[in-house]
């Protein structure tokens, strides 16, 4: 037997802290290996269902319908995924003035597996992301004639700007208009269509979320008329319509009710809470019954070419958007 003394209690104390030592240390490795195979599984896991590509598809999709003349960039950022399943990523916002593509700021997305996920967008400079409404022609629940209320000085600006530059005009009309309808009334001016604002039932299918006005009616969750998007089997888009005009509007009609068609496969709580595409599925059913109508649109061209509109009759409630430097390819209108 050992005599106990002084020097067996050192050893016997290094040998203890040196064994703590060695377990704490591998307690921590193997923590660290369960968390690296975790956060590694759950970004292979996100990566292999393209979660990140799958809600850049569609927030773009819903921004485009919901912001007159604002869409998200091609590309985007996105971060991995945190411990706790929340995924991030950005895009650029994107406003077409003329021919050109002019960057107004940026969305961020944060989808989490539990709680609230959210969009966010921030438009430096700008007190807000869209400055343009579009009041209805009639009110459906009485046919009352409506009048829009008009910014002021809108031609007399244009008449001043010079030639050598290009705008965005927003205009509601003085009647509901079949969009082929307006398509042709619009198809002899050197403009570019960008976005229609369609009536898909409000106050007589269901009650809109949002809505104004008195001698006008202004509804604030409305939707609206792009050129047509589609995307792959991974989420790319593999389609993009720029434009609307006779040629890519059948297509651009369709593309949205298949996209719709998507959206409503998905949790309601997605389109309507995330995306904020309210009564979702009653615009789709009047769109698929009833067909494209609308009352209004976004166009852009050249300042000169956006007066002449003055001179027609079904345009009312005009509003001047932004102005640049020419960026414009002159087109022969018959």
């Amino acid at each position: 037997m050992t005599e106990w003394n002084k020097d067996l209690e050192k050893r016997i104390l290094r040998k203890s802290r040196f064994t703590l030592s060695f377990r704490i240390l591998r307690i921590l490795i193997l923590v660290f290996l369960i968390y690296s195979g975790y956060m590694i599984l759950i970004n292979i896991i996100a990566d292999k269902l393209n979660i990140s590509g799958e809600n850049a598809y569609y927030s773009k999709l819903a921004l485009e319908w919901t912001v007159p003349n604002v869409r998200g960039d091609f590309d985007f950022e996105d971060e991995n995924m945190t411990f706790f399943g929340t995924k991030k990523l950005s895009y650029n916002l994107i406003k077409k003035v003329g021919y050109d593509d002019k960057v107004i700021g940026q969305a961020t997305l944060t989808k989490r597996i539990a709680g609230i996920s959210s969009i966010s967008f921030s438009h430096p400079g700008r007190k807000q992301l869209n400055d343009f409404s579009f009041s209805l022609p009639v009110d459906p629940r009485t046919e009352r004639k409506l009048k829009a209320n008009t910014s002021p000085n809108v031609w007399e600006t244009l008449e001043k700007l010079p030639e050598g530059t290009v705008g965005e005009l927003a205009f509601s009309t003085t009647s509901f208009m079949e969009s082929k309808q307006l398509i042709e009334s619009l198809g002899k001016y050197d403009i570019n269509i960008l976005w229609m604002p369609l009536y898909t039932g409000e106050f007589v299918d269901y009650k809109p979320s949002g809505w104004g006005g008195n001698e006008d009616i202004i509804i604030s969750d409305l939707i609206g008329l792009t050129g047509g998007n589609e995307h792959d089997k991974n989420y790319h888009e593999s389609l993009r319509m720029n434009r609307l005009d006779e040629d890519t509007l059948t297509e651009s009609e369709q593309l949205m009710l298949k996209n719709m068609e998507e959206l409503l496969n998905k949790p309601q709580s997605y389109y309507e809470q995330f995306l904020g595409l309210g009564h979702l599925k009653q615009k789709y059913q009047y769109l698929k019954e009833k067909g494209f109508t609308v009352y209004g649109a976004v166009v852009t061209g050249p300042v000169k070419e956006l007066l002449k509109l003055k001179d027609e009759s079904f345009i009312q409630g005009e509003q001047l958007g932004e102005v640049e430097l020419w960026n414009w390819q002159l087109e022969d209108k018959e």
